[in-house]
């Protein structure tokens, strides 16, 4: 999360999307020293964000990971803030996500193991999410809503970086630091990698029906 009242700018951070690397990016280059954010452990840098509602949202790390309905229901915005100021998510291929988890799972449960769709398929709940990992069960059609509605603008994740630099233009901001490519070393051979069957991919489309055409949504809309 981060929220930057000066510049009217919200962004919310999704597993696996580059959250971590996109907070950086903000963070260190968004001239706001009253911003309010939760820590980017990947780099050192430490919340803004009061300790007592990261207290509050410790189990299983839920912190980082704010919708804009708990925003404004733990009084860091108001109402009026979350639909007047420009929020911001990245979306990401569900199919690419769910493997994304996988790989970054498998650097320490089945260590020695070679990969397969059986051993994702055995991670993974009747819901697609996986087993123990409360993170991979978020929506990212959830992220932006408030009050039952998306209110905000999804970034394709192919495209942030086209879409960051459109922002800093907008913002009239020099990029001082370049975007950080935090936990891109866990699939470092993407041309072998696990193919889903149909049992996996019924289970996302069960579960992650609205992200696929949230996700298909953001596409066509970007690359019109």
């Amino acid at each position: 999360m981060y929220v930057s009242h000066k510049y009217k700018l919200i962004f919310l951070r999704t597993p696996k999307t580059a959250s971590s690397s996109l907070s950086e990016f903000f963070i260190k280059n968004i001239p706001d020293p009253e911003a309010i954010y939760t820590p980017v452990e990947d780099s050192g840098i430490p919340a803004t964000l009061s300790s007592q509602i990261i207290n509050k949202y410790k189990i299983n790390f839920a912190y980082y990971h704010f919708t804009l309905q708990d925003l404004v229901e733990n009084g860091i915005i108001t109402k009026q803030q979350a639909l007047e100021y420009r929020s911001i998510a990245v979306v990401r291929d569900p199919v690419d996500r769910q493997k994304s988890f996988y790989y970054f799972y498998k650097k320490w449960k089945g260590v020695g193991t070679p990969p397969s769709i059986e051993q994702y398929n055995a991670w993974t709940s009747a819901k697609g999410s996986f087993l123990g990992e409360p993170n991979s069960a978020i929506l990212q059609s959830d992220i932006l809503k408030f009050e039952g509605e998306i209110c905000g603008e999804y970034w394709l994740y192919e495209n942030i970086s086209n879409d960051l630099s459109h922002m800093m233009r907008e913002l009239n901001l020099q990029v001082t630091h370049p975007l950080p490519n935090h936990k891109n070393d866990f699939r470092t051979n993407r041309d072998n990698e696990i193919a889903f069957d149909k049992k996996a991919m019924d289970k996302l489309h069960e579960t992650f029906g609205a992200d696929v055409q949230l996700y298909l949504k953001t596409a066509e809309e970007t690359f019109v």
